[in-house]
């Protein structure tokens, strides 16, 4: 009898060995039941499955308990992004900021963004960033500050010491503003800095 858990500290790299082709079946096995393990199985599937394993993983981005690790585990490890595209940038931009889907598919603005234009979006975005009502704010700025390589250039770049408007968000607005050709961008509730 496999361990599930143990088969996915393999695939992590987080313990010795290779993790065996009928490991992955097992863990194949496990989504299509719906069976216990399902959060280490599509970590398994991710990392040592094929795209042909994309199926198994889309009837959990439908449950908000497994979605931010199959939406991850699609687009991120199985690098199917391009499939994905036009449900991550509507669930970036849904209108109920509370909605469980979108602060992670925001996680994933660089791989949404790799060799791929949306002026659009991206202005979007910027918006988003400069409003200091949405509740997502600091997952946008990360992916910024990932997307077009910041850390370096910033004294916070991972936004732990202030919520507020420092320098380093003129740099990441700036920086965003000028990828995505954006000259109009407002600060909502605070003063225009352009």
């Amino acid at each position: 009898m496999f361990d599930i858990h143990e088969i996915s500290l393999r695939a992590k790299g987080l313990e010795p060995g290779a993790v065996l082709p009928a490991e992955v079946e097992f863990a194949r096995a496990i989504l299509r039941d719906c069976g216990d393990g399902i959060v280490h199985a599509i970590s398994i599937v991710a990392l040592c499955g094929e795209p042909e394993d994309a199926p198994l993983l889309e009837v959990y981005l439908h449950q908000r308990s497994y979605f931010e690790f199959s939406r991850k585990a699609l687009c991120r490890h199985l690098q199917l992004v391009d499939r994905y595209r036009p449900l991550l940038r509507f669930w970036m931009q849904l209108e109920d900021l509370d909605d469980y889907r979108r602060m992670p598919a925001l996680h994933l603005m660089k791989e949404y963004f790799a060799g791929f234009e949306d002026n659009e979006l991206g202005r979007y975005l910027v918006d988003a960033l400069c409003d200091f009502r949405d509740p997502d704010r600091s997952s946008i700025r990360s992916g910024f500050v990932d997307m077009l390589h910041l850390r370096k250039q910033l004294d916070d770049p991972f936004g732990l010491k202030s919520d507020e408007w420092t320098d380093d968000t003129t740099v990441i607005v700036n920086a965003a503003a000028a990828k995505f050709d954006y000259t109009d961008w407002k600060i909502i509730h605070g003063e225009t800095l352009n």
